[in-house]
Parts: C-alpha cells; structure tokens; sequence
C-alpha cells in the first residue's frame, strides 16, 4: 500500500513539472522564444506588397509587423513624433528635413529604400509640347515634391525657376512667360485633376495606386539619378529608438534580393532600389 502512494505522489508530482512548463516555457520547439514584440509602421496609399512580404519574414523572427495607412503625407511623420508608431516608410529625404524644420521633430532616418521618379501626366495631350499658352497644370502641394515638380516643368522648357531656390522651390521663385494657371493640390488627389488639367504632375507611389504604370503612362520622367539625391526614399524612426533591435531587423529584411524583386513588380519598375 505504501509503493502505491509514493508512485502515486510522484505521478503527481511530474504532472504538475510538465503543466508549468507547457505554461511558463517556451511555447514552441526547444530554443524558440515565445516571447514577441509589435512594431507599427505608417505608409501612404492602402497596401504595400513589401511590407506585407516584410511582416510575414519578421513574424517568423517573433516580430508582429502592424501596418498603418494615411491618406495625407504631413501625418505619418506627426504620428510617429507622438509615438502612434514605431517606424514610417513614405518619404525621401527632403521632405524629411523639411518636416523636421518646420515642426521639430526627433526622427532618424535608419535606412534608404528608393527612388521613384516624379511623372508629368496628360490624358489630353500626347506631348508636354502641346500645352497652351495659359493652360491649367496641377502640381503636388507640399514643399519639397511641389518644388520638385516646378523644376521638372523647367527641364522640360515650360517655366524658369530662381536658382537660388535650390531643391526647394515655391511658385514666388518661379518665371512664368506663358500664363499657365499652375495650381496646387495634396499629392494624393493629383490623378483625379487628370479630368480637367491639361498637364499634372504626380508622384511615382501615387500614379502606381491610382492604377497607372510610370515608365508607361508618364509623358515625362524626372532624372532619377541615383547618389547623394535629396529624392531617395527612406525608412525613419524616433531618434530614441533607433538602436531597438527589432527595427534595424526590419530593415535588414527590407534590403534584400526578395524585396528588390517585389518592388520591380509591384512599382513596375517605377522605382529604383538603392541599396
């Protein structure tokens, strides 16, 4: 009777170890952490085929990738400033600066992505060369893709910008011989204005949501050439995260063969990788 109870008392007592540590340990195969972290990322547009690619990568590292959309490119950065979310990936370079001038913001960037040329667009004209004197066009409204736009339209013969302006120009630093009602308008809502405008410049992400194909559709391409270019896409965070592992790792998954090829398909080849 004695053997029964002690072989009894140690059946119980291995039942309890086992349920603990199926409760307490590590949840998976042996040496697999259970333990996981959420990382919110803003983007612009409604959906990102590589950073849904990138979240499912990270998800197998123990990295649950929350992605965010905005409708409006001065709130990505807001958001990220106030800690809505951990990471954004929208803007290139310039723009950056110019938010973090303007409203004093504590961002990194932690790594280049690309370059997506800006496109001048026409569904009435096959060439800018037909525009008329007077003539509507629209351009983006914020800073630094407005200025970029105004000197894509002095490249191609059909304005004359100060130099002084540098990268940065604004319609005051502009000389407009030919009248034209040059209007601006949020990026986002640029491929609507194709209904009315002549000519209108749009943003290479926001032409590939509306449906269009850049290197196909443009009448123009910016020179996007690749180096020191203010125009180069980039990955950014708060200054005070910027060593967190699980954002360098985000980035690492994103400069990979994998991800260059999935840009090439979804942007058409619109939009250039640099690393």
């Amino acid at each position: 009777m004695k053997k029964l109870v002690v072989i009894f008392s140690l059946l119980l007592v291995l039942t309890a170890c086992g349920a603990k540590n199926n409760a307490g340990g590590n949840g998976g195969a042996e040496g697999e952490s259970s333990e996981r972290t959420t990382v919110k990322v803003g983007l612009t547009g409604s959906e990102s085929k590589v950073w849904s690619y990138i979240a499912d990568e990270a998800a197998k590292e123990g990295i649950d990738v929350e992605l965010v959309f905005f409708d409006s490119y001065p709130l990505p950065n807001a958001a990220l400033a106030s800690g809505e979310i951990d990471l954004n990936n929208f803007q290139h370079k310039s723009y950056l600066e110019k938010e973090v001038a303007q409203h004093g913001y504590d961002l990194t960037v932690l790594g280049e992505t690309v370059i997506a040329p800006l496109g001048i667009y026409s569904n009435q004209l096959k060439d800018v060369s037909e525009i008329k004197d007077g003539d509507k066009i629209i351009i983006p409204d914020d800073v630094t893709n407005g200025g970029r736009a105004l000197l894509l339209l002095e490249a191609n013969g059909l304005i004359e910008v100060d130099d002084a302006a540098g990268y940065t120009p604004t319609l005051k630093d502009v000389t407009n011989p030919r009248n034209f009602d040059i209007v601006e308008l949020a990026a986002n809502n640029t491929p609507a204005a194709l209904a009315e405008a002549p000519l209108v410049v749009i943003n290479s992400g926001v032409a590939v949501d509306a449906g269009m194909i850049p290197t196909q559709t443009a009448l123009v391409l910016e020179d996007a050439a690749v180096g020191d270019s203010p125009y180069i896409n980039v990955i950014v965070a708060r200054t005070e995260d910027k060593d967190k592992p699980e954002l360098k790792r985000l980035v690492e998954i994103y400069h990979t063969d994998k991800v260059k090829a999935i840009t090439e398909e979804e942007t058409k080849g619109s939009s250039i990788p640099v690393w």
